[in-house]
């Protein structure tokens, strides 16, 4: 992280922590729910079209851009679907990171980003977040439903190539968990980052309806497993960014369980840590997956949604509802970690300390 936004990051943690204001450390944009992927533990293929819904536009999304900016928000990253599937995506990046210096990444399955990077000129992008399951092509490819192993090895090259920072994101599964030490010493090869999170149950709420994959939890490997793994992993390559308090949140049952909670090593805190948008606009509490309430960001501004009464008692919450249950998302993981000193100094400073960020 650059020094002006650590500098940035003591501010917006002295005022959570110590004054009434909130405000939130990071922002995502989804900038559509089309995927051309097909992975089958991913429900997000088989929404309907009237889910799927219009994209926002350009001037949208930048118009939330400004407003996220308001906020004092420290990092701003797009998400899909597949983001790469937006034919303006460089110049959202653009704006995002060179007009407002945010810190900016994507997260994206790679078949179509050599194409972006060969033909596009990419300003403002600080990482790529590219998913890779397996070490092989056949398996990975197989995986995905699209050929787009040898893509995600040239996404890597060519992000390294243009000073962006690539990070895999591997989906830890039953029958891939005996690879992870493969596909580490793969990304150590190529010299990127790597983070690995277990395959999760995700039940996505809509107002008329839930979708869930029927069959997940044949693909979820055993917990403890896992973390052994990890840990294991962990002692042998620098390059893994899954850290040890997200090994042990992870291991102890994720967040929720209330009254008695899994765990009391750290609280979700996504509702006041964390922006979501929606590819309709619409921004949801608590969190993305379960909204009980839901603004639409293009009709109100931005920071009358977040300093709203309802919201705030929203956050008072954090992972007391009972479909907060046994949520293990590295992304709701991340989003809390910066709002504790003792989650942020062991995920990056110790992490820095040691070489592995």
């Amino acid at each position: 992280m650059r020094v002006s936004k650590w500098i940035q990051y003591i501010k917006s943690f002295i005022l959570n922590n110590f004054t009434s204001q909130k405000v939130p450390y990071s922002a995502q944009i989804e900038l559509t729910l089309r995927c051309n992927g097909k992975c089958p533990f991913c429900s997000i293929h088989s929404l309907p079209e009237s889910i799927l819904g219009t994209d926002m536009t350009t001037e949208q999304i930048k118009y939330l851009i400004d407003e996220i900016a308001k906020l004092g928000v420290l990092s701003l990253s797009f998400t899909g679907g597949e983001p790469t599937l937006r034919k303006d995506l460089p110049e959202l990046i653009y704006y995002t990171g060179v007009v407002h210096n945010f810190m900016n990444g994507i997260a994206t399955n790679g078949y179509l980003l050599p194409k972006l990077f060969k033909e596009q000129k990419i300003e403002g992008l600080d990482y790529v977040l590219l998913s890779l399951d397996y070490p092989t092509a056949k398996l990975h490819n197989k995986m995905r439903g699209i050929k787009v192993f040898d893509r995600v090895i040239e996404s890597i090259k060519l992000a390294n190539k243009h000073d962006i920072k690539p990070i895999i994101s591997t989906v830890v599964m039953k029958d891939n968990i005996h690879l992870l030490d493969d596909i580490c010493q793969l990304t150590e090869r190529l010299g990127c980052s790597i983070e690995l999170y277990p395959c999760e149950d995700i039940i996505r709420d809509f107002p008329n309806k839930s979708y869930q994959i029927q069959d997940i939890q044949e693909m979820i490997p055993e917990i403890s497993v896992w973390a052994k793994l990890i840990r294991s992993l962990r002692k042998k390559y620098n390059n893994i960014l899954t850290d040890p308090i997200s090994v042990e949140v992870v291991e102890k049952g994720g967040f929720g369980g209330f009254p008695d909670h899994h765990q009391n090593i750290l609280r979700c805190h996504v509702a006041e840590a964390y922006i979501f948008i929606s590819h309709d606009g619409f921004i949801n509490y608590p969190c993305k997956i379960h909204p009980i309430l839901s603004y639409n960001s293009l009709k109100y501004p931005i920071s009358s949604i977040y300093n709203s009464h309802k919201v705030k008692e929203i956050m008072k919450m954090h992972d007391n509802y009972h479909f907060c249950k046994n949520c293990r998302l590295g992304c709701a993981i991340a989003s809390s970690i910066p709002t504790r000193w003792k989650t942020v100094y062991a995920k990056y400073i110790k992490g820095f300390l040691e070489g592995k960020l």
